[in-house]
């Protein structure tokens, strides 16, 4: 399906309470964001790491009192951050409660219905990518994940939440597909991006496909595969070609797939 979430406006609140709290401290630069600054600029909260076996992340706090966040041991980089930042989130953007929340890894790729872990995925990629530092830094340049990649590492977030972002902020024409086996679990489109994504299955003449079929690995760069295996209005007779780049992301157990029209597919 394609990627509903949040509303615009909830999203857009979402979004600005980042940056409020951003705004709490002076930043210059991808480096200087400080999760455990913020954290405790957010209401007193502490960060800890360790402690957790079925769970990426918990928080445990109480309105007006503070709390802690609790990561798990061994994450990599990115993850780590981007897990302390979704319990945040959940702290600024649902305050009126206590919360005793744990978080597995599944909830770090809830981005495509209107619930609060949604919420909460679209707050911590603004916090660790924020518009005025992520924008000059990926619009104008050509999609990929070897892009996304060096985005990720330079503001310290995981992949995904990287593809979600820069889908958010490019000018480029280009899709997020993720999926799960053969099957497509959502869609999110730049704005321009126009055409209509079939959603019946991972077609075995994309890359994707491929990938998952065995015949090939990922694809590690954009290629070329048939605007058909992805665009609905395409035919098997048709010659046109939409870019892909497809990564399985073992942790998470999904595909996902970068698609992009370098060149205008209309007839």
């Amino acid at each position: 399906m394609a990627l509903q979430g949040p509303s615009e406006m909830r999203q857009n609140a979402c979004r600005k309470a980042a940056h409020d709290l951003l705004a709490k401290v002076k930043i210059a630069a991808p480096s200087e964001i400080d999760l455990e600054i913020l954290a405790f600029a957010a209401g007193g909260l502490l960060i800890e790491e360790g402690g957790l076996e079925t769970s990426e992340g918990r928080l445990v706090a109480a309105p007006n009192m503070g709390g802690s966040i609790r990561v798990k041991s061994g994450l990599n980089p990115g993850r780590k951050r981007f897990t302390i930042a979704h319990e945040i989130a959940h702290f600024v953007l649902h305050p009126l409660v206590s919360h005793d929340r744990q978080h597995v890894r599944r909830d770090f790729t809830i981005w495509h219905d209107a619930s609060e872990e949604a919420e909460a995925n679209i707050f911590a990629a603004e916090l660790l990518m924020p518009e005025f530092l992520f924008k000059p830094r990926s619009r104008g340049r050509a999609p990929s994940f070897a892009l996304l990649d060096n985005l990720a590492d330079e503001f310290g977030s995981s992949t995904l939440a990287t593809a979600f972002q820069y889908l958010h902020y490019t000018n480029e024409q280009v899709a997020l597909v993720v999926s799960e086996g053969e099957r497509i679990l959502w869609t999110k489109k730049a704005r321009d991006f126009w055409p209509r994504i079939q959603m019946e299955r991972i077609h075995p003449h994309s890359a994707a496909g491929e990938r998952i079929a065995a015949k090939a690995g990922d694809t590690k760069k954009m290629v070329r595969s048939p605007a058909y295996a992805w665009i609905e209005s395409f035919s098997e007779n048709s010659e046109r070609e939409i870019m892909e780049d497809s990564r399985f992301i073992e942790y998470y157990g999904q595909m996902i797939t970068l698609l992009w029209m370098e060149e205008d597919l209309s007839d």
